[in-house]
């Protein structure tokens, strides 16, 4: 059976969602949420919806027909992903890239490579301006041989100020939890 593109990148948000659940105390989590706005591909509220907010945005690795990596084209990605992160209210933020494929080297073997930010400009926009808060790097293998998507936490996040209590308040009240622990 194939599996489309859609189809990884919602594998994807699945295993993101599990790694969130494993490294937060009793979140509350949503995929594509719709938070103060803003499609969200991930997020989470810490402690039953009552700490901080934590916001994914996900993005397919582009590649060459010949399957090179396009890293021109995963820059501009990050940039864009970047530009939307700067109006959303989160305590934590993550850009995700997702191989749905892994990439054959000349002697037969599959191989994926890592992702990493390489240009300084955008090594210095993961820092919010007043340097109070980085957006954090997750890798996620998901591709048709891997039986369940990888996760490599390639830079963790640091906080940013966000006044998200109100907003998160209401969220809660407002929508039902893809995953959430229930007493």
């Amino acid at each position: 059976m194939t599996i489309n593109e859609d189809q990884q990148l919602g594998r994807a948000k699945n295993a993101i969602l599990s790694f969130l659940e494993r490294r937060l105390s009793i979140p509350k989590i949503y995929i594509d949420a719709k938070w103060d706005g803003h499609d969200i591909d991930v997020l989470a509220v810490n402690r039953d919806g009552v700490g901080d907010v934590y916001a994914v945005l996900l993005f397919a690795r582009p590649y060459f027909e010949d399957g090179r990596l396009n890293i021109k084209q995963q820059e501009e990605k990050v940039n864009d992903l970047l530009d939307r992160f700067s109006s959303i209210p989160a305590n934590y933020k993550y850009i995700a890239a997702v191989d749905t494929r892994y990439v054959t080297t000349p002697d037969g073997t599959p191989w994926i490579a890592k992702f990493q930010i390489q240009s300084n400009n955008l090594i210095g926009r993961l820092l919010s301006p007043d340097g109070i808060g980085r957006v954090g790097l997750l890798h996620v293998s998901a591709t048709e041989e891997v039986e369940e998507p990888a996760i490599e936490h390639v830079m963790k996040p640091e906080r940013f100020r966000a006044k998200v209590a109100k907003l998160a308040d209401e969220y809660i009240q407002q929508h039902e939890a893809d995953w959430e622990i229930r007493a």
